[in-house]
């Protein structure tokens, strides 16, 4: 080789290691670029993601606020439920003294009715029917009252079905 090709490969040599210093602050910059790009979408992802936190939370406080709501209407209808579970108790006590109490009178009508085939005529019998009369009047009253308290129970029943579902 001669000095001369030496020479010119080592001008080439220099020649293509200016390019490559150049070449690498062009991709330096493209790089540069690129990442400037990412840095304004990630900003920009931030500001979206914090738009949807806020509103979660929102969100979050407006469902609290609602169960806490709930949980004020579920106190009270435990509550109706109670007074209507009491008020049951006693119509149904109140049935079973009124049953009693026709049961009473029944038996009563029916010694009255013993009595009355073995009373004499006249008077006796006259104040029987009289006691008949009343006592099937009274029975009758009783009878028409167990029916009043009854369906007010099937209603109270009814009720309390309803305010349970």
């Amino acid at each position: 080789m001669s000095l001369s090709n030496v020479l010119i490969d080592a001008y080439y040599s220099l020649v293509n290691d200016k390019e490559i210093p150049t070449i690498e602050l062009g991709e330096a910059k493209q790089s540069r670029d690129d990442l400037v790009v990412c840095v304004v979408n990630l900003k920009e992802t931030i500001a979206n993601l914090e738009q949807e936190k806020e509103a979660l939370n929102e969100r979050i406080t407006n469902v609290e606020n609602e169960r806490d709501d709930l949980m004020v209407i579920i106190e009270g209808l435990n509550n109706v439920k109670n007074i209507l579970e009491e008020k049951v108790a006693s119509i149904e006590e109140e049935r079973d003294d009124l049953l009693v109490i026709c049961t009473d009178l029944e038996e009563t009508i029916e010694g009255l009715n013993r009595e009355h085939r073995n009373v004499s005529l006249g008077k006796e019998k006259e104040v029987a029917n009289e006691t008949h009369i009343m006592l099937e009047k009274e029975l009758t009253i009783v009878k028409t009252s167990l029916c009043n308290e009854l369906e007010r129970n099937q209603q109270l029943q009814a009720e309390l079905e309803k305010n349970k579902k």
